[in-house]
């Protein structure tokens, strides 16, 4: 047939004494995977924090125009990071992205229909 030799299989080598042994895969309930978070959960977190955040400041007159509570939102993004929730992290990020881009969108509208109307 051939003339190609194949070394025998050999056992995997130990593991060196310095460090723990593998982690087996085990339907151990204990041993679930970290927490992360949700996008969609910071995003809903994120709109939440402005709708409120403004509501909150509209009785003091001057302060419901002020970026209070888009600053909330990005303290609260930092300490969804720092506290190893990342993934909610994200979504406030995103969420304080969203707003920035309807804003924007609402803007573009009200100059167009102005432009269309009787605005020279």
């Amino acid at each position: 047939m051939s003339d190609i030799e194949l070394d025998p299989q050999r056992p995997a080598p130990p593991p060196p004494p310095d460090r723990p042994p593998a982690p087996t895969p085990s339907g151990d309930p204990s041993s679930k995977p970290p927490r992360r978070g949700s996008i969609a959960a910071g995003i809903g977190l994120a709109w939440l924090i402005m709708i409120a955040g403004h509501l909150l400041l509209t009785p003091f007159g001057g302060l419901a125009f002020t970026p209070l509570p888009e600053a909330l939102v990005g303290v609260a993004a930092a300490v969804c990071y720092g506290k190893g929730i990342p993934r909610t992290g994200q979504g406030l990020l995103l969420g304080l992205a969203s707003l920035l881009a309807v804003i924007l969108l609402l803007v573009a509208a009200c100059f167009g229909m102005l432009a269309l109307g009787s605005f020279h």
